[in-house]
């Protein structure tokens, strides 16, 4: 990526998928090793951007995640909200 090419900024609103496909183009770009350095610390900070996105994103899925948690009399799932924190 060249100074003259658009800066490449993290959506608010993309899939999981689409942030990582564009956070892998930024490292293999930062790995490359022909950005200057400036254009290398605008990639960075898009990645750290990225990067708190995917995060963010795989914290929600989490926190809709369900445990089964056995089966009423009628044989339906029992089903409790997924506590994260055990897993911090």
């Amino acid at each position: 990526m060249t100074t003259d090419q658009p800066q490449q900024t993290p959506p608010t609103q993309t899939s999981f998928e689409v942030a990582m496909a564009q956070l892998e183009t930024t490292i293999g770009d930062l790995e490359d090793g022909s950005l200057g350095l400036e254009d290398s610390m605008r990639r960075f900070e898009t990645g750290v951007g990225l990067l708190r996105l995917c995060y963010g994103i795989l914290e929600r899925a989490e926190q809709r995640i369900e445990i089964l948690t056995g089966f009423d009399e009628q044989g339906r799932p029992e089903l409790e909200p997924f506590d994260g924190t055990a897993t911090v």
